[in-house]
């Protein structure tokens, strides 16, 4: 389950500039719908090709830290939607080509530069390989799904590199043939039979052949044939016979160029390509052409008898461009209507190119030999496109972080907007640190910036906007910065560093705006600066290690302002930096692989090492402590820097507000909530990255929904325009002296409000200062701020200006770009108006993180190639639709959407559609859940203000806040109709995006949610995020109807774990077709060895955390069976047949039964079941701790499909495991006053406690029987005295008496009737909870009161007896003295009342059916409880019946007994009279 991993959504702003991609190699993926570059920075990008063979680039990929070295389909089929890629450092990758997402991805130690894809066949079974060869002798095999090393190809006869290598399979042969060049020119052929494994035996070539073919590029079998064979070498290409190997016919090149691969076009056909990027369309002589009669005529003759092959086409680019290195090619035939044959061509300017090769008959080939042409047919390109051109073609410009500060004074300046080249994100503040190539720093706050770049409104038009500040002190550009406060706290958090080309360091104090202090010891520009560990000396501990392009690395003090060391005698550039603080060293690690030793406190070069001595200088500092900075080449500084830095920090942002915050007991838990509340920046990280070292930074938001949604609920600081009313006079009980630094708040406040007024009421040019939101303020201020109107929201006291506001312009921000535009105008209207948020520009270029930190970013202009809305989506209101929806009934047909006016993300994939309809309605439920919850008054102090506002303006325009604090009384009451539009708003918006999305988009147009993504956050931590998994999970369980539902469980039952008789298990358990592979998850393969096993049932069951290494098999076996579990238990819950109690009978015909989860076909409901409750009940275990997300989804699928699983599971063992888990109130209690998420012990107590509930009001009946049996069986237990008492007191009877009680009291509450006919069960289980010492001092009235509104039940404060009527006649008698109980037989009907007299001595009871009144002596019990002797009928009165039909329940509730007097009892009968009784 993925619960434990955060909701993480990125959005890109790319910048003016587009990404260099100099692309490496190429591939087009088997339905020819995308075209797959890689690059030499690393980088992968998916370019669509559509039907008219236009391009366009729609997504790139980041995760590898070198060149792409070679890409490949993972499987050979058509329909496979993953590709491989490998890179120079050995990294290798699966991708889903639809969205871009990392399904596995390691490290091998071999670099791969050609894989291809191979399916092993072993009857019906077909895994798929990759045959992989590279910079190692021979070839090796790996696993196309786990990655994993399976066998490798070995030479006995001279082993070698491979340079080229094919497979065949030969018609008349059941195995494959590999055949392979190595470098020195010798054939090499091995047969695979398919059952080669891991265990495998090294595999000896069958044949091993010189040919005079050195360093060949490629080497391809005619696919038509299977005859013939083409081989591409550097200076010639030749054409051999597969069977012999013997010579055919060969072509040189012209001198200057090389051939760098070829391919088949037709048997007669070839394709070479040469290294300027040109191809070469050849005819092939007769002697080489398989079906020809002059059929290997020139074999065994000399040269003058081959005849040379016609060359008659060149495929060439108009107007080609100088090349840094010769550009990647390919060609590729597949079936796309016809075949289409299509040459691809990518070079180092990032142009992509290709060709629709052209089919020329015979016949004209014919005329072109006859006539002699001067130069040969060229033919362009059918398509040509580069990431350049995507920018250019977008309208609007792609968006820079700080486009609109990026202008200079001057015409010139103002053309070529001025680019970012360093950038750092303060999370404390929320701003953005941004350095630019004219050397110039500016600071602004993040979130307004983006709100700028991404949305529409009234402020994005304003000069300046939004407050900034610009720290001028470098010459030439800014290459890298640094805050160190933000890495630790020892350093002081007004120190900013920055280095630039200019050789210098400059040290900023961030709150003054002033140039502190400038370093000049370098001699080259600066290019990387790191933070010592903290357990160096103290006078290391305040410097800055810098490092410069001239080889050299210095310490710099900051509180001292000077060099303390300046180490420059390295040869290679610093390659890595490390640290021996026990010895005092820095070590640093040069590219040469030399490694410096230096000592910090005398500046002394200890001693210079190479070769294995400095590999193990460097992993020893490792090994001795944990901080090591590596200096990474610019290649390798996106994947890398990407992983370390800014997952740690989302990580780290959820993890330390979260987890923290829920550790350990209450007290502890209201510290953390505040802290977090003092801390609100964690929900936006901002991570700058470039694909080249020469570009300008793009910026990629990271938008952590669980985060917000923990700042939105906690932050009791925030304007009250999100804090609920009845919040609003809530003081913080901490003071602002808990924060981490009092006075930088106040520093920040001082710089930034001074000159506030100026920019409200002019659009001059901005000054420089960083200017605060209107509607913000504080104490912190010192009173400097000169108006009245900058102290409104007295509430938020210890929050700096910037702050107050940061979280609500996430929300706005966030929301504002994940919202369906354009798909419902009436609820558009109501966001922009009611709800604060604001359209995008165009629509938006989100990301999609995936395992290991590998990323997926949508390229600008991705949405100007999608397929038009083929569809006939409903112009209703959300409101409308909604209530059609409930009603069962179609909406009317309407025009297509407008596309001008859709900002769709929705058809990008399931994964993104999943991401992004998570996090809106979990955040959407999140704000519906605040009082007044809107972003329109966050917008006013963004608006210009007008210079003569009259009176009749709306008073939150200027001065709103003012009024509200002022009269909050009078506010509450006029606000409750705008409240609850606003809260109607965020209902019609959540309910738009769950239910509604698939309707008005069209199946053609909706990329459906991925309903494994969904079953693995059913029991999410975050309980918003959960509570929308579970609605999306539902909504598209019940769209896809019972068809889609079957399907659903053909594909999930496989891996369903075998809990019952092995011979009674499902025949889909025992074995695993491969046809069975889920389709929304091709990483996942079904594991056909762990489900039949009993002894290794924890292996099968998924652990909590997700393991940080790559995932073994047996773990992925493990993640599937847990899937399967909560996938058909959230099936059979909503859909299974129920064992219906009778109030519900009439309810059944309306519930569709799926099959498999019927009353008569049960096999599925039983497996699942079982399933379930070994969940539930297995011990905990280090592969099933106690309180994992499936062991939670388990016990939440049990309460609510109860009735379902009910006939297949042990009832006294479930109940008794659920309330063991509730055992502990304390927990409970915590889990539910904190708004945070909860530990995942409080989690499994919350869920049980529901599940409880769910199953006792399902089945009140069995629920009481079962209680009340264990409690018989624990009360004898205790009589026998047998069980030691230690394990007697760890019972669940015992521990969870409070939970029993809750559980007893909500069925008095809700199902009566239920409770009255087994009145003598509930009231055992209540006497054996009831604490005895409470009831004698307060009676059972005070103490249990629902019980007593029953007149079933009387209770003697006197002979503290309690008696209770059974619905057989006969009445109970309990002692609670002794909690032992006895009954008499009194009545031949059910009792209808009972009533002790005040002094105990008499009870009276009264049967409505035999209209009978009985009245009892009870004795003074003095023998020790033995009740029967002193119990007896003393006298039995016949009343007057009545029969006027039969008496409803309700009607008798109105018969009661009272005594009058002490020898008087008074009976109140249905007609309303009174009768009196006399002992």
């Amino acid at each position: 389950m993925a619960g434990t991993t955060s909701l993480v959504v990125p959005i890109v702003l790319w910048g003016p500039t587009p990404p260099t991609h100099c692309v490496s190699c190429v591939m087009v993926t088997a339905d020819q719908r995308t075209i797959v570059t890689g690059c030499h920075d690393g980088q992968i990008v998916m370019w669509d090709l559509d039907e008219n063979l236009q391009l366009s680039p729609r997504n790139i990929l980041f995760g590898h830290s070198a060149s792409i070295t070679c890409l490949t389909k993972a499987t050979n089929s058509w329909d496979n939607s993953t590709i491989i890629s490998a890179a120079e450092n050995g990294e290798v990758c699966i991708w889903d080509v639809n969205d871009g997402r990392c399904i596995e991805h390691t490290k091998q130690q071999h670099v791969h530069t050609e894989m291809k894809p191979y399916q092993a066949t072993q009857g019906i079974n077909r895994e798929s390989r990759i045959l992989c060869r590279g910079y190692y002798p021979d070839i090796r095999v790996i696993d196309a799904i786990s990655l994993v090393p399976l066998f490798s190809l070995t030479s006995k006869f001279s082993p070698d590199w491979i340079c080229a290598m094919s497979i065949m399979r030969p018609l008349k042969r059941q195995d494959d043939t590999v055949i392979a060049l190595s470098t020195s020119g010798m054939l090499k052929i091995w047969a695979l039979s398919g059952k080669e494994n891991k265990a495998s035996e090294p595999i000896y070539e069958e044949q091993c052949k010189p040919l005079r073919c050195l360093t060949a590029h490629s080497l391809s079998p005619c696919a038509f044939n299977l005859r013939t064979m083409l081989i591409v070498c550097g200076k010639y290409w030749q054409v051999y016979d597969t069977i012999d190997f013997a010579l055919l016919c060969s072509e040189f090149c012209d001198r200057g160029l090389q051939w760098s691969g070829g391919d088949f076009l037709a048997a007669d056909r070839v394709i070479i390509w040469s290294n300027d990027g040109k191809a070469y369309l050849y005819q092939l002589p007769s002697n080489c052409v398989a079906d020809s009669e002059d059929f290997r005529f020139s074999v065994g003759k000399g040269p003058e008898a081959v005849s040379q092959p016609f060359l008659y086409c060149i495929l060439e680019p108009p107007e080609p461009k100088p090349l840094s290195c010769p550009p990647a090619m390919t060609f590729f035939y597949g079936r796309r209507g016809a075949l289409f044959k299509l040459f691809v061509r990518g070079d180092s300017n990032g142009q992509l190119n290709t060709w629709l090769v052209p089919e020329i008959s015979d016949k004209e080939l014919g005329f072109l030999k006859q006539e002699e042409f001067d130069t040969l047919p060229i033919m362009p390109p059918s398509a040509s496109r580069s990431l350049a051109d995507c920018w250019n073609s977008c309208q609007p410009r792609p968006a820079g972080i700080i486009d609109q500060l990026n202008t200079g004074k001057s015409k010139k300046q103002q053309e070529k907007p001025l680019a970012v080249t360093a950038s750092i994100y303060l999370a404390e503040y929320g701003r953005l640190v941004c350095g630019r190539e004219d050397g110039s720093v500016v600071i602004v706050p993040a979130t307004q910036t983006a709100i700028v770049q991404l949305l529409e409104g009234l402020h994005t038009a304003r000069k300046g906007w939004p407050p900034h500040r610009i720290l001028r002190g470098h010459q030439g550009k800014v290459t890298c910065l640094i805050y160190p406060y933000q890495e630790s706290i020892r350093y002081d958090p007004k120190f900013l560093v920055s280095g630039g080309t200019d050789f210098s360091v400059c040290l900023w104090d961030i709150f003054a705006g002033s140039l502190l202090h400038t370093y000049s010891v370098h001699g080259g520009e600066i290019t990387r600066m790191v933070l010592p560990p903290d357990n160096c000396n103290s006078r290391v501990l305040m410097c800055v290690c810098t490092v410069a392009s001239d080889h050299s690395v210095a310490l710099l003090s900051l509180r001292d302002r000077k060099c303390v060391m300046l180490a420059g005698r390295h040869l290679f550039p610093v390659k890595q930096i490390k640290w021996r603080p026990a010895e005092d060293f820095l070590i640093v690690g040069c590219q040469d692989g030399s490694v410096y030793v230096w000592q910090m406190e005398t500046g002394h070069l200890d001693r210079i090492v190479h070769g294995n001595t400095a590999e193990d200088i460097l992993d020893a500092c490792d090994q001795v402590s944990a901080t090591s900075e590596t200096m990474l080449t610019p290649t390798q500084s996106i994947a890398v820097a990407f992983r370390r830095r800014s997952l740690a920090a989302i990580r780290k942002s959820a993890q330390r507000s979260i987890i923290a915050a829920t550790q350990g007991n209450h007290e502890h838990n209201l510290d953390t909530v505040e802290q977090t509340t003092n801390n609100p920046t964690h929900a936006l990280t901002i991570q700058s990255m470039r694909a080249n070292p020469k570009d300008s930074d793009f910026h990629v938001l990271f938008f952590d929904t669980e985060a917000l949604i923990v700042q939105l609920l906690t932050d009791k600081n925030l304007i009250p325009g999100i804090v609920g009313l009845e919040n609003q006079n809530v003081k913080s009980q901490h003071s602002s002296s808990e924060q981490r630094s009092p006075k930088l708040a106040e520093k920040v406040v001082g710089f930034i409000s001074k000159k506030m007024e100026n920019l409200r009421d002019s659009d001059d040019e901005d000054d420089g200062q960083l200017h605060p939101p209107k509607g913000a303020s504080g104490k912190q201020s010192g009173g400097r701020s000169p108006d009245p109107e900058y102290q409104p929201y007295r509430g938020a006291k210890h929050l700096t200006l910037l702050e107050s506001h940061l979280t609500l312009d996430i929300a706005q921000l966030y929301m504002s770009c994940l919202h369906a535009w354009g798909l419902d105008t009436y609820l558009d209207d109501i966001c922009l108006k009611k709800l604060g948020l604001l359209k995008p520009h165009a629509p938006v270029s989100f990301g999609l993180l995936s395992r290991g930190a590998h990323m997926s970013l949508m390229l600008p202009g991705w949405h100007q190639f999608q397929p038009e809305v083929a569809t006939t989506p409903k112009e209703l209101t959300a409101k409308e639709a909604l209530e059609l929806k409930k009603q069962g009934l179609a909406s009317p047909v309407e025009p297509p959407i407008n596309k001008k006016h859709y900002l769709g993300h929705w058809e990008l994939s399931r994964a993104v559609t999943t991401q992004h309809l998570l996090s809106v309605i979990s955040v959407a439920n999140t704000l519906m859940s605040r009082n007044n919850a809107t972003f329109v008054q966050l917008s006013q102090y963004r608006k210009p203000r007008r210079r003569a506002s009259s009176r009749s303006d709306t008073d939150e325009q200027t001065d709103g806040a003012v009024t509200r604090s002022a009269n909050d009384a009078e506010n509450q009451i006029e606000l409750t109709p705008e409240q609850a539009q606003i809260k109607q708003g965020w209902s019609l918006l959540a309910a738009l995006h769950c239910v509604l999305l698939p309707d008005l988009l069209g199946s053609t147009f909706f990329k459906p949610p991925q309903l494994e993504m969904l079953a693995k956050r059913w029991q999410d931590r975050c309980l918003e995020v959960r509570e929308a998994a579970q609605a999306l999970l539902l909504a598209e369980l019940r769209r896809i109807g019972s068809d889609g539902r079957s399907n659903v469980i053909d594909t999930w039952a496989p891996y369903l774990p075998n809990y019952v008789d092995p011979g009674e298990s499902l025949t889909s358990v025992q074995s695993t077709p491969s046809s069975s592979r889920p389709p929304q998850s091709p990483d996942h393969h079904p594991d056909n060895t762990s489900n039949d096993s009993e002894t290794d049932l924890e292996d099968e069951i998924l652990c909590g955390e997700v393991p940080i290494k790559r995932i073994s098999s047996s773990f992925e076996s493990r993640r599937k069976q847990a899937t399967a579990i909560v996938m058909l238990g959230v099936i059979g819950a909503e859909f299974g047949a129920e064992i219906q109690p009778h109030q519900k009978a009439n309810l059944q015909s309306r519930r569709p039964i799926q099959e498999g989860f019927g009353l008569n076909d049960h096999s599925l409901a039983r497996h699942t079941a079982k399933a379930l409750s070994f969940l539930l009940l297995q011990p905990p275990s280090p592969r099933l701790p106690a309180h994992t997300p499936i062991r939670r989804a388990a016990i939440d699928l049990i309460g609510r499909g109860f009735t379902v699983w009910e006939p297949y599971m042990d009832v006294s063992a479930v109940l008794l495991g659920l309330l063991e888990l509730c055992s502990n109130t304390s927990l409970f209690s915590v889990s539910m006053t904190s708004g945070l998420p909860i530990t995942p012990a409080a989690d499994s107590c919350r869920s049980s406690h529901h599940a409880l509930s769910l199953i006792a009001t399902a089945r009140p009946a069995a629920f009481i029987t079962t209680m009340a049996k264990e409690v018989a069986r624990y009360v004898a237990q205790v009589n026998m005295a047998q069980t030691p008492v230690a394990q007697l007191q760890c019972s669940p009877l015992v521990r969870a008496k409070a939970e029993i009680l809750r559980i007893v009291e909500l069925l008095i509450d809700k199902m009566q009737n239920d409770v009255a006919e087994h009145m003598i069960e509930v009231m055992d289980i209540i006497v054996h909870c009831l604490d005895s010492a409470q009831l004698k001092v307060k009676g059972l009235k005070e103490v249990f009161p629902a019980v007593c509104r029953f007149n079933t039940v009387s209770y003697c404060r006197h002979s503290r007896r309690i008696a209770v009527g059974a619905k057989v006649g006969s009445i109970a008698l309990y002692d609670s003295k002794t909690s032992k109980s006895h009954q008499i037989s009194g009545h031949s009907t059910a009792v209808t009342c009972l009533a002790f007299s005040p002094d105990g001595k008499y009870l009276a009871s009264y049967s409505f059916g035999d209209a009978k009144l009985c009245i009892w002596q009870t004795g003074s019990s003095l023998l020790g409880g033995m009740l029967s002797s002193s119990t007896k009928c003393i006298k039995c009165y016949n009343t007057k019946s009545i029969t006027s039909g039969t008496m409803s329940p309700n009607l008798l509730k109105l018969v009661r007994l009272h005594w009058s007097q002490s020898k008087t009892v008074v009976l109140n009968n249905t007609d309303g009279k009174e009768y009196r009784f006399h002992v």
